[in-house]
Formats: C-alpha cells, structure tokens, sequence
C-alpha cells in the first residue's frame, strides 16, 4: 500500500459496528467489525490476538482495511524482530517496507502503550481513530 494511501485510511474518523466489545479469552482471538464514519463503505476489521504458540501471554492487535488488506499490527509482547523489542509495530505501506520491519512502539506519536487487555484494545481503537466515547470493553468471564 503506498504511504499516501495508508495515511488517508488511518486518519479517516471510524467507528466499530458494535458499541459492546468483547475481550478475546487467552489462547483465542476476537474480531471486531467498523466503517468509516463519512464513507461508510470503506470497511475496517480489527483483530486481537491472544493465540501464542508457545508463549501463553501473546497479545497483539491488526488492522485490516476491506477485511483482508493489512494497514497495521502492533505487537505488545512476544518475540523480537531483527533486534526490535516488544512491543513494536509494523505499518504495512511502502515506507514501512509493507510491514516487513518491526520498529518500536515508542516511535508512534499519542499511543499508550499498556499490555492490560482491556485498556490496550481501547488504545488501540484510538490510536486508528475509532469513535470510543459510546464503547463499553468487556474482559471474558473465563
């Protein structure tokens, strides 16, 4: 994706299809559905990711644009990347390399970086301009 194409798409005001979200329990995800509040008809997908395979701590958060076309994921624990820490974040444009770096979480401007499940899915939503004045976040009863 080219950065100018990325940049329109990340700062367009959106808002989840749901104003209730429900945390994903460890070892599962959880997929949450938006739109793009003045053109409804770009699409957003946001996933959060609690499936490590061998770290049982595994949380990190993606951003799809149409479903399917990766703009962003931010990786709050886990494995390094060519001597990148966690957390760290891959933007999937041309000036990011599509995603193929890691660089680390505190380079991104205005996020709050907390590995608590609730409170980093709400900075998550935020940092990608998602409306959360009316969103309640749940953690599972599991």
């Amino acid at each position: 994706m080219k950065n100018s194409e990325y940049k329109a798409l990340h700062d367009l005001p959106k808002k989840t299809k749901s104003t209730h979200l429900l945390c994903a329990a460890n070892g599962q995800q959880a997929n949450y559905d938006g739109f793009a509040l003045l053109e409804p008809s770009n699409t957003f997908k946001v996933i959060q990711n609690r499936k490590g395979h061998r770290r049982t701590n595994c949380l990190s958060y993606m951003l799809f644009h149409h479903k399917s076309e990766k703009m962003i994921r931010i990786d709050l624990n886990g494995k390094p990347h060519e001597g990148v820490v966690t957390p760290h974040v891959h933007i999937f444009d041309d000036q990011h390399q599509n995603g193929q770096h890691a660089i680390p979480l505190t380079n991104l401007v205005n996020y709050n970086c907390t590995d608590e499940i609730v409170t980093s899915l709400m900075e998550f939503l935020k940092y990608n301009n998602f409306e959360i004045s009316d969103i309640t976040i749940e953690q599972p009863l599991i």
